[in-house]
């Protein structure tokens, strides 16, 4: 049994206040932005806790598990991409919907639940770290909300670790 992250990037390991300081010279790599250290930092304490890995659910995962893994690996970032997130909403969906009903949508909480029904057997426990709470009813207690100016903090930390422990 196994514990999993369901991760966004933007936000949470991408933080506004790493892009925004003067002391930051490199902004990009071959995989796009770098990440706030501090955000991966406070990660990578999560990882070393739990033992959890990860799922990529933040629309980086367009790019492909292998791309994603690549990166981790490249980067060296805390713990291991198993996999991402699958897109569970149709063309069709989209182009029916008026727009005030697709703000309100929980996209990213149809993509964890069809993770979830589809690879979970083995999950003991899982949690959403994420800036936007765009997910479903049942999966609040698992969701973990970032300032997406800071990412990962400290508090973030205690209650994504507590999440897991249950």
């Amino acid at each position: 049994m196994k514990n999993i992250i369901f991760l966004d990037i933007d936000g949470v390991l991408n933080t506004e206040r790493w892009h925004l300081n003067e002391g930051h010279k490199d902004p990009q790599d071959q995989f796009g932005d770098d990440f706030d250290p501090g955000a991966v930092a406070n990660l990578s304490l999560i990882i070393e806790e739990t033992g959890a890995d990860i799922v990529i659910s933040s629309s980086w995962k367009f790019s492909g598990l292998e791309s994603m893994q690549a990166m981790w690996r490249e980067r060296k970032l805390p713990g291991k991409v198993i996999d991402v997130t699958p897109s569970t909403v149709s063309d069709e969906m989209l182009l029916n919907a008026d727009s005030d009903e697709l703000d309100k949508m929980p996209f990213k909480g149809y993509d964890v639940k069809e993770w979830l029904s589809n690879k979970g057997k083995q999950v003991k426990n899982y949690v959403i770290i994420d800036d936007e709470n765009g997910f479903l009813p049942e999966q609040q207690s698992h969701l973990v909300l970032t300032d997406p100016v800071y990412g990962i903090s400290k508090e973030d930390i205690d209650k994504t670790i507590n999440i897991l422990k249950v």
